[in-house]
């Protein structure tokens, strides 16, 4: 465990973050750090107005834990000035990547040099995935308190689920098995847990029943016993796929083509069929076969004694066939060049069901395009600008792009939607994405729109109004979602949970599925398992063995001892609470 992070701290705290920054994200992150985990916050920027500075500064004004530090320009050495020494963790969340891994390399550095052994952990917004990554060489991972997000991609992954109609976090995979969070029960589970209840008045954490039940947390049936489902899942997505790639390519000529040939070859089987011919008299429809295809090549020889009607089928189908190749050429042609021009107008190039529209494809919009394609899922997109950078990496992931405005009813009409799964507006304007919704909604009243808007208040506003005929157990069709609160969320879970597994948000609130094992002497040893759950506070998942077998949903006789690991779904205040239950010793260890 990193040497400044402690775990579950629910209580009022001293703990001081550095957060430089003052763009969009960067006020609803310190909000989030003040508001939901009582940080004391320092605000670092540079000097002057810009950005999101006077808001920060307002903010500073009427708060008493945060702070505002500014120089003429922001360096390791103002980092230091801010508090560097004494910092929980320092927060680099400006949209410059290099520039935010030169001052995390610059911090840690002068935090060797000035001998502080804890170092302060590191929390770093970079938008380059292939950077990303290899971050870890230079300055280490979470493990070394060194956590590197993009924004982007936390709010993508909303963004995707929503599309789908699925809840975040989405997947979860644990202790080898699948888990999913669903609005109501689910008829294939192996086991499921109640996670939130309540109504418009409030939402209770780990309720007593499933009374107003609102999130259920569910375990998939084994996966090796259903190894081929996913496979067949795949198989008819591929299929899906090759049959609308093909129907891009059906023009009406070969359509007409395909037509004229099946009625000339139907004719021409007949005929040799039921009035063969003297000299080549064919043995069973085999052989038929046969000869119509020696007939279409040219290749058999004449019959002058054969019947009329037989000389006059040969001569057709022989000229049929001779005629084949070249009309068959000229229609693949046009088709490719009917394709090349779509692609280089904006136009769509093939049939498409069952999608996901995607409007936008600037940083969030391309990252969404790529996590529904990811899953497998069809995608057509609309962008206005043809220069725009999530065009060719769109294309690029086997979607269609159409270059046009989104709230232009024929360009959602070309892009199929009253056959799509959903519309997800992520355009940098927020009344464009209203628009390009409302738009879709005229053209298909029961459309489900996903929409990024800016104002978290404005958002929920738009959710709530076009959902009010929704009862509150339903599943919401219209979700909108603002992309600097969700992100901030998620950037600041990374200062709290040093080792939580999954986060699964619930409507403003948050319930937490962590592991924890039991110590020797604890209240847990040796003790029944309805003892790990806790009305409102956490309630047992699964137990591990500490000889590795896995017990999920264990009854309540079902006994606990030292060694085993504790799978619990939990408030913050629950996460507390079991780890005393789980302590060495107990709660006086």
């Amino acid at each position: 465990m990193h040497p400044r992070h402690a775990r579950y701290d629910d209580g009022p705290s001293e703990r001081r973050v550095i957060v430089v920054g003052d763009n969009g994200l960067t006020l609803r992150f310190i909000k989030h750090l003040i508001e939901r985990y009582a940080f004391h916050v320092t605000a670092v920027f540079a000097d002057g107005p810009g950005g999101q500075r006077d808001e920060i500064r307002r903010e500073a004004e009427v708060n008493r834990k945060l702070q505002v530090f500014s120089q003429p320009e922001v360096t390791a050495e103002t980092v230091r000035l801010a508090g560097l020494t004494d910092a929980y963790a320092v927060a680099l969340m400006d949209q410059n990547d290099v520039g935010n891994l030169h001052l995390a390399l610059k911090i840690r550095e002068m935090s060797h040099y000035l001998g502080d052994e804890t170092l302060p952990r590191l929390v770093i917004r970079m938008y380059n995935s292939g950077l990303r990554a290899n971050i870890q060489k230079l300055l280490g991972d979470d493990e070394d308190g060194v956590y590197v997000q993009s924004d982007a991609d936390m709010v993508a992954d909303t963004y995707a689920l929503a599309a789908l109609q699925q809840l975040p976090p989405g997947e979860i995979d644990i202790w080898g098995r699948r888990l999913y969070l669903s609005r109501q029960r689910e008829d294939r589970a192996e086991a499921q847990w109640v996670v939130a209840g309540g109504n418009q008045a409030g939402i209770e954490l780990i309720p007593e029943d499933d009374n107003e039940a609102l999130r259920f947390l569910w375990l998939s049936p084994d996966r090796k016993q259903g190894r081929l489902r996913p496979r067949l899942t795949n198989a008819t997505l591929a299929v899906k796929e090759a049959v609308s790639a093909l129907r891009g390519l059906l023009t009406k000529s070969l359509v007409v083509l395909a037509l004229v040939l099946f009625a000339v070859f139907a004719f021409g089987f007949a005929v040799l069929h039921f009035w063969p011919s003297g000299a080549n008299p064919p043995d069973g429809d085999g052989e038929v076969f046969y000869l119509l295809a020696l007939m279409a090549g040219g290749g058999i020889d004449p019959d002058m004694e054969a019947s009329r009607l037989l000389k006059v089928t040969q001569a057709v189908v022989v000229l049929t066939g001779s005629l084949l190749i070249p009309f068959a050429t000229g229609a693949i042609v046009q088709a490719v060049v009917d394709r090349r021009y779509a692609l280089s107008e904006g136009r769509r190039t093939r049939h498409v069901r069952e999608h996901v529209i995607v409007v936008g494809l600037g940083n969030m919009g391309t990252r969404v395009v790529e996590r529904l394609r990811e899953s497998k899922i069809p995608v057509v997109a609309i962008e206005k600008h043809r220069d725009a950078m999530g065009v060719r990496a769109a294309r690029a992931k086997g979607a269609q792009v159409l270059l046009g405005d989104a709230s232009n009813q024929e360009i959602l009409e070309e892009a199929n939607v009253k056959h799509c799964r959903s519309l997800v507006a992520m355009a940098k304007q927020d009344e464009a994405n209203l628009e390009a919704a409302l738009s879709g909604l005229e053209c298909n009243p029961n459309l489900r729109t996903v929409m990024r808007i800016y104002n978290p208040e404005f958002a929920a506003l738009i959710r709530q109004n076009l959902n009010r005929a929704t009862p509150p157990q339903g599943a919401p069709p219209h979700a909108s979602y603002s992309a600097p609160e969700v992100a901030s969320a998620s950037f600041a879970q990374a200062l709290t949970d040093d080792k939580v597994l999954v986060t699964i948000p619930v409507r403003g609130h948050i319930a937490y599925i962590e592991a924890f094992e039991v110590g020797e002497g604890s209240m847990m040893d040796d003790a029944a398992a309805h003892r790990a759950t806790k009305v409102g506070s956490h309630r047992l998942i699964a137990v591990k063995r500490a000889g590795g077998s896995i017990s999920w949903n264990p009854d309540a006789a079902f006994r606990v001892g030292h060694g085993d690991t504790l799978l619990v779904v939990a408030t913050r205040k629950g996460l507390n609470d079991i780890l005393e239950r789980c302590r060495p010793g107990g709660a006086d260890w």
